[in-house]
């Protein structure tokens, strides 16, 4: 997947969400979220946090600052993606967000949405295998300086 970032965004809210690591490209951290859009629902999409520490190295609670950028290959990556774990239903849009200055958790709990559609997941499937994604999708991060 490749992500290009403004250096000028608009912020578009707070989130708060379960992150599945996936990729790694400098300071950006490519991660699964499970986000509950219905009811018991678990609607799979990709988020970039940034990780300048490298806390997410394990499924984690993320919450910070969001903002929409651009990435190539999200329907290729996402379909690369179901072939290694169960994946029923996905966002494939070329808007992901970006989650800066992030707060991260090891304890896996919450109502909101994307942390409420990861436990959704797992009840029904499991907790993924961290070390089957490994290495299924790559991240290249190329930050625009203009806007």
């Amino acid at each position: 997947m490749k992500v290009k970032i403004k250096a000028i965004a608009n912020l578009s809210g707070h989130e708060r969400l379960a992150v599945i690591p996936l990729a790694v490209h400098g300071k950006y951290l490519l991660g699964l979220n499970f986000y509950e859009d219905v009811e018991g629902g678990r609607l799979a999409r990709f988020v970039l946090v940034e990780d300048k520490y490298g806390e997410v190295n394990d499924v984690r609670v993320v919450e910070g600052d969001k903002v929409i950028v651009r990435a190539e290959g999200v329907r290729e990556d996402m379909e690369r993606l179901s072939k290694v774990i169960r994946v029923e239903r996905t966002r494939v849009t070329e808007n992901i967000p970006l989650i800066l200055n992030p707060r991260v958790e090891s304890r896996i709990e919450g109502e909101e949405r994307g942390v409420r559609g990861y436990l959704n997941y797992v009840n029904r499937y499991g907790k993924p295998d961290l070390r089957k994604l490994e290495g299924v999708i790559s991240l290249s991060v190329e930050e625009i300086l203009e806007g």
